[in-house]
């Protein structure tokens, strides 16, 4: 019972402390003001960002479904998870702290260790997508990588790389295609249909944002929401045949 109720109280910790942060101001900005301050092509619109409600929601009952298996007495979540899950939630605390302190570099750093600590909690969970096994997990890991790349490209603009001569909107497709490339990655090699998902749907926001204003990032980004669908309906890893 007591790996369960550490994974709960750090979740609900990163919870409360993004929805308050989302709407009251800190550091004289909300979570969303400052990216807002940024001219970041990557940036999807702001309903896309809602999906997080969703994944919340998911996250809670999948917590609901482990404190019914602890009540029969069924040990499904081993120390490991319980350490990796409950680390991921605080360093993601700490990358939102310094994130309100326009600390992008600092804040980026414990968001990528936040999601490599919550990648391996993934890769150890059971190859079963449903709602009381892995499939929260995967969408709550592909919204981190996400936010990696919205990080990535602030720190891009903030520190006003020149970009080896490429261009913004260049270097916003180069990041958008590489962010897809984990995701075909993962789906292929994990056995996961459903990982791309929310990566479809932040590509989509992506198009939707720029609009005809940067018809480059836009295309770009509807294209690789295709490449995402056909990867979900035709990747297929075939079984290795032993002779």
């Amino acid at each position: 019972m007591s790996k369960v109720f550490i994974m709960t109280v750090s979740f609900l910790f990163i919870m409360f402390i993004s929805i308050i942060a989302a709407i009251i101001p800190i550091n004289g900005l909300t979570t969303g003001n400052v990216s807002d301050s940024y001219t970041i092509l990557v940036l999807p619109a702001k309903y896309v960002f809602y999906v997080v409600v969703f994944i919340y929601i998911s996250i809670l009952y999948w917590l609901y479904k482990q404190w019914q298996m602890v009540r029969k007495m069924v040990n499904t979540i081993s120390g490991m998870q319980t350490a990796l899950f409950s680390v991921s939630m605080i360093l993601q605390i700490i990358s939102l702290y310094y994130w309100h302190q326009q600390q992008f570099a600092i804040s980026c750093t414990f968001l990528i260790l936040a999601t490599l600590f919550f990648a391996v909690f993934y890769l150890l969970m059971p190859a079963t997508n449903t709602w009381s096994s892995r499939l929260p997990i995967t969408f709550y890991l592909g919204f981190l990588i996400l936010l990696i790349m919205i990080q990535i490209a602030i720190n891009l603009v903030h520190f006003h790389w020149n970009g080896f001569g490429i261009s913004q909107p260049l270097w916003a497709v180069i990041l958008l295609t590489f962010f897809m490339a984990i995701a075909l990655h993962i789906r292929f090699h994990h056995y996961d249909p459903y990982f791309p998902i929310i990566f479809i749907w932040f590509f989509i926001g992506t198009a939707i944002e720029n609009n005809f204003e940067e018809l480059l990032v836009s295309t770009a980004a509807l294209f690789l929401s295709g490449v995402l669908i056909a990867g979900i309906l035709f990747m297929v890893k075939k079984k290795r045949t032993v002779y």
